[in-house]
């Protein structure tokens, strides 16, 4: 009966493992690649990572092949007057949510103290 329970153990410790793993490994800073549900692909910051939410800045470049690299100097967010469109400075996401637009590290970039301007905003709402 033993030997049975250290089974049943081993055996949940590695499907928790491998199901963790399935998820990408991000961080605050990580430049990642996502899919727009449009066919195309977009750019997203992660700013802040909470227990139940992913804070992201979207930007407006999007992408019809996935990007495997990016230039993080030619990532804009624009604004509402721009022709081509527009991200958003602070998006919370559900991380479930945000894990089906298949996020994929392709940079990294510090998190600035501007970078958190909607985050703070929305954290004091």
């Amino acid at each position: 009966m033993k030997k049975l329970s250290i089974y049943y153990l081993i055996v949940l410790i590695l499907s928790m493992t491998l199901s963790c793993s399935n998820q990408p490994k991000i961080r605050a800073g990580s430049i990642c690649t996502v899919e727009n549900g449009d066919g195309k692909f977009g750019i997203v910051k992660i700013l802040v990572i909470d227990d139940e939410i992913i804070h992201v800045k979207i930007y407006k470049n999007q992408f019809d092949k996935r990007p495997s690299k990016i230039d993080i100097k030619t990532l804009s967010v624009g604004t509402l007057n721009d022709k081509d469109g527009f991200g958003v400075g602070h998006a919370p996401l559900e991380k479930k949510g945000f894990y089906n637009w298949k996020p994929i590290e392709v940079g990294f970039e510090t998190v600035t103290k501007d970078d958190l301007i909607g985050y703070e905003i929305w954290k004091d709402q």
